[in-house]
């Protein structure tokens, strides 16, 4: 079999080269809407590969160039690392050493992501056709033009561990790897809040309950619509309040705006946000990405002195999806990575995810 590599400029470009027929339920984070978005909010070098049988799609990746300056905390493979060491990931410490010691890893950037920019089963897209072969020269494609970018590394930051097809090949070409995250999903009963409630542990339930009558004490209002295009400042303000919260300073709000913006104009009702409104003021949000019968918990952002002790962030984010998710023909909820105790308390499933990556 003959596979031809082709390097596409744009999401819309490689959709008219077949991507749409390699992409699953899971996968709304490589559909071309989406990469859209990021392709005009994200500031970075962006390109789309795929490997052809013929007229037959068989494989695809994104890819994204990552330098020093890229504001990335999760998404780029020198902090990616730093990070996975500081939490004592399986295997980051031992590969830490391999590159060199912490120091060494700034001699890793700039770096050429493979797979998506989402943090979370990061992946390379194949077809029933695609096999071993497929894979490498995709990957070798790719690595021959982060040398022509000047990059220093190649990475796939989060493959799940089912993707074996990926990983085997991976492993074939030299890249290293550690564990660099769980992804959380949530399987909802179907039937609501209460179904929902009553399917977790006994524990657990009261408490989640007590903190939906805490909510429906409350003058907070809650409702899941479409994202409304005036609500992009206020939520972007929101978000920058989350990252100062956790450490993240400096965040500039335009950038959450950019995200914002473009996810209006190219989702359409496919973007959904999730509010609480006190007194006709938006306190708190939860964007949610709709993909077939699945929804995608992307981003959030709360007003935390108005909030007060409300529970806010389980519920725009747990309750109310389970209320609505019936209604909308969903069934699963992904939670991506980070706040694993959070999320598996809350009945969320844990996919391990590995940091590949290779020295050029």
């Amino acid at each position: 079999m003959t596979v031809e590599i082709e390097r596409w400029n744009t999401p819309e470009e490689a959709r008219s080269a077949g991507w749409d027929t390699l992409l699953g339920p899971e996968d709304f984070f490589l559909t071309p809407p989406w990469m859209r978005v990021l392709h005009d909010s994200a500031g970075a070098w962006m390109r789309y590969f795929t490997a052809h049988d013929g007229e037959r799609p068989l494989a695809a990746v994104p890819v994204v160039l990552a330098t020093d300056r890229s504001p990335w905390a999760l998404g780029r493979t020198d902090l990616l690392l730093r990070h996975a060491a500081g939490e004592s990931m399986d295997g980051a410490a031992g590969l830490t050493e391999e590159l060199g010691g912490d120091a060494a890893l700034d001699a890793l950037m700039p770096s050429m992501m493979a797979g998506g920019r989402h943090l979370g089963r990061t992946r390379l897209l194949t077809g029933p056709g695609a096999g071993p072969g497929t894979v490498h020269a995709l990957l070798a494609r790719v690595e021959e033009q982060a040398v022509a970018e000047g990059c220093r590394s190649a990475a796939l930051p989060y493959v799940d561990a089912s993707d074996t097809l990926v990983r085997g090949v991976l492993e074939e070409r030299g890249y290293r790897r550690c564990v660099s995250g769980e992804f959380a999903t949530l399987t909802h009963p179907g039937k609501g809040f209460t179904e929902y409630a009553m399917s977790l542990p006994s524990r657990r339930s009261r408490r989640v309950r007590s903190e939906r009558r805490h909510i429906e004490a409350s003058p907070v209002e809650i409702d899941l619509a479409p994202l409304r295009l005036e609500d992009v400042p206020r939520l972007a303000a929101l978000e920058t309040e989350l990252f100062g919260k956790y450490g993240m300073t400096g965040w500039d709000p335009k950038r959450s705006e950019a995200v914002l913006d473009a996810a209006f104009h190219h989702l359409g009702e496919k973007a959904l946000v999730s509010r609480a409104v006190l007194e006709g003021r938006i306190i708190g949000f939860g964007l949610v990405l709709s993909h077939g019968s699945d929804w995608f918990a992307h981003r959030a952002g709360f007003d935390y002195e108005a909030q007060g002790k409300l529970p806010l962030y389980y519920e725009l984010l747990y309750y109310t999806l389970a209320d609505e998710a019936p209604a909308h023909g969903v069934s699963r909820v992904h939670y991506g990575i980070g706040s694993t105790e959070a999320k598996v308390s809350r009945g969320c499933v844990l996919s391990r995810q590995y940091l590949y990556v290779k020295e050029l």
